[in-house]
């Protein structure tokens, strides 16, 4: 009788360890997507250069693409009743097309910053930045949605405020929609 009682035990152990050894392995390749391991297309920014925000330009869903990361984020611009804009903004895993963090951003000076939590409570910083096409450091990436501005996106620890510290890359429009389906068509692909 104490060989079954101590065998359902090892069994219910084994069982628990096991479920909870799945749950942090999803957790940490939850996590492995928010941000990009490297920054493989490195360009030195002319940050002096920054545009004034393109707030007409910027609702929709926007694709960055880095090797094996792919990411889309969708923007959404919110006017507050005392004139203040904002931009929702959330971020779409480019492999399951599924919501992965979400954040809000404000306007300070040229620069809007976000700060972004994602699905598994890591909390990390965003930034955008705008150039003229004519002052890309290297010639524009093309998105299926024109936009006046090339658009950078900055991210990194929030720890991190100095912009030498964070991943750049730059970001095109696929959309002007607020939803994944410029995801879904392009995994369909």
């Amino acid at each position: 009788m104490f060989r079954y009682i101590l065998l359902a035990t090892l069994l219910i152990f084994s069982s628990v360890t096991t479920y909870t050894a799945q749950a942090c392995a999803q957790q940490t390749a939850d996590e492995e997507h928010v941000m990009p391991a490297s920054d493989d297309r490195w360009t030195h920014w002319p940050w002096r250069l920054a545009q004034p925000f393109p707030w007409s330009d910027i609702q929709g869903t926007w694709k960055v693409e880095q090797e094996d990361y792919v990411s889309y984020f969708v923007f959404k611009v919110v006017q507050q009743k005392n004139g203040v804009k904002q931009v929702q903004v959330k971020q779409i895993d480019g492999e399951q097309c599924r919501t992965i963090a979400t954040g809000v951003g404000v306007e300070k000076g040229t620069l809007v910053y976000a700060q972004m939590t994602s699905k598994a409570g890591k909390i990390y910083r965003l930034n955008l930045t705008a150039f003229r096409r004519s002052d890309s450091p290297q010639p524009p990436l093309e998105g299926s949605v024109y936009t006046e501005s090339v658009m950078v996106l900055s991210m990194g620890e929030l720890s991190q405020v100095n912009l030498d510290d964070m991943v750049h890359m730059q970001i095109v429009k696929v959309s002007d929609h607020l939803d994944q389906k410029a995801c879904l068509a392009d995994v369909k692909n």
